[in-house]
């Protein structure tokens, strides 16, 4: 699949397996069909590199990350952009996923917080969640979405809580170099998580 014009950093799958979306440094987001191989969606709007890329959970629309410091919600069918990009980061956004009933998205960034955002209105919803003393690489919802998990390069991982925008205890640390990704268990009673120190750990989420 060639349409890129410079490293595809992220991709992800539609939730029905039938489309495939790719985000860039050409500050572009790709969509294709998986069946034919063939670009039938490309979103432009981003001022710099494109660094991450979700879908929807219902697949009919698109989150993109970027180094311009933004979040981008797209409508998949129309290619267009849905409102206007959503601003209060500070530096570059790492990674962007959406809440497993598609009405929050949440942000991690390089300004060392993870944001909340209302997808339905394009606002934010409270306060960044700040204390992390890195860059934040990634972030992930627990199954029921009451819960958020988040690893950074300040070497551990930290709990919120989605509903009062709190953390969860103090940072889980053990890692002796940046948490790169975190996941939960399928019943969201454990948390994994792995880093550049070349360990996975687990822990009770």
């Amino acid at each position: 699949m060639e349409g890129h014009t410079d490293w595809v950093v992220s991709v992800v799958f539609s939730p029905d397996g039938m489309k495939l979306v790719s985000g860039s440094h050409d500050n572009t987001v790709q969509l294709w069909d998986v069946e034919t191989g063939q670009a039938i969606g490309s979103f432009e709007g981003h001022t710099h590199s494109v660094t991450n890329v979700m879908f929807f959970p219902d697949g009919k629309k698109l989150a993109s990350g970027s180094h311009d410091n933004t979040v981008q919600l797209w409508d998949v069918e129309t290619g267009q952009a849905v409102g206007s990009a959503l601003n209060g980061h500070s530096d570059c956004v790492n990674h962007v996923v959406f809440s497993p009933n598609g009405k929050k998205l949440a942000s991690g960034s390089d300004d060392n917080t993870v944001r909340l955002w209302d997808v339905v209105t394009g606002q934010a919803i409270g306060l960044a969640l700040g204390g992390h003393t890195g860059s934040v690489t990634n972030v992930v919802f627990s199954p029921d979405g009451k819960k958020l998990a988040s690893g950074s390069d300040d070497n551990t991982v930290r709990l919120w809580d989605v509903e009062i925008g709190q953390a969860i205890g103090l940072a889980l640390e053990g890692h002796t170099n940046s948490v790169t990704n975190v996941v939960f268990s399928p019943d969201g009673k454990k948390l994994v998580s792995g880093s550049y120190d070349k360990t996975v750990r687990l822990w009770d989420g």
